[in-house]
């Protein structure tokens, strides 16, 4: 029901995309125009081939450059798309119908699972804590607050009183360890719905930044 606990991978941009990207850039478009004004002069000076010369060697330079920037940034994006997936991979020791801990693949947890965790593990799914001690965890990739969050275990006392129990998925145990109930995993996290709204938001257009 609720899917794999992995979250949406960054979006690599297309060759065409990172093509038109470099038009962005507006010396590439004057060396552009520059070349086809040159072609056009050239043809109706020379009225021959040799006219050419000038506006194809600009023409040569801005291909070789829109090649290698666009190559440059598309390894650099599918390196970024890798270490992300690297990032986001772990083992999680959880406990499932046994007093003993077994070591599964964060990506394979479900929603019930109990897991074991301590200072220096990133949570590997949005979580509820239930056991835990000294417990602070670091959500600023998240939130953005730089400060570290003190966690309590949830129990029949405090449950109704806002007690700060819950750990929310890629933020990091920075103190304490502790067990905590697994309640959403994947895309039904807070990181998964942010991700995939961040995805899925596109840049405005310059009539919205206008009015804006």
């Amino acid at each position: 029901m609720f899917g794999q606990n992995s979250f949406p991978p960054p979006k690599i941009k297309t060759i065409t995309e990172l093509i038109m990207e470099n038009f962005d850039d507006p010396i590439n478009v004057v060396l552009l125009g520059a070349a086809l004004v040159s072609v056009v002069i050239g043809l109706i000076k020379e009225k021959s081939p040799k006219g050419l010369i000038e506006g194809t060697s600009i023409m040569i330079a801005l291909f070789i450059i829109i090649v290698v920037n666009s190559g440059n940034n598309y390894i650099s994006e599918r390196r970024l798309a890798n270490l992300v997936k690297l990032s986001d991979a772990q083992e999680v020791a959880v406990y499932r119908g046994s007093t003993e801990t077994v070591t599964i693949d964060g990506a394979d947890l479900l929603v019930g699972d109990i897991i074991q965790f301590e200072a220096g593990m990133k949570v590997p799914a949005d979580c509820i804590m239930v056991e835990g001690q000294d417990v602070v965890c670091l959500e600023s990739e998240l939130t953005g607050e730089p400060d570290g969050v003190e966690k309590e275990p949830v129990t029949e006392d405090n449950y109704n009183s806002g007690v700060m129990a819950t750990m929310m998925a890629k933020s990091l145990v920075t103190q304490g360890f502790g067990k905590a109930l697994v309640l959403a995993v994947g895309n039904y996290t807070v990181a998964g719905v942010i991700t995939e709204k961040t995805m899925s938001e596109s840049e405005p257009t310059l009539l919205q930044q206008k009015l804006e």
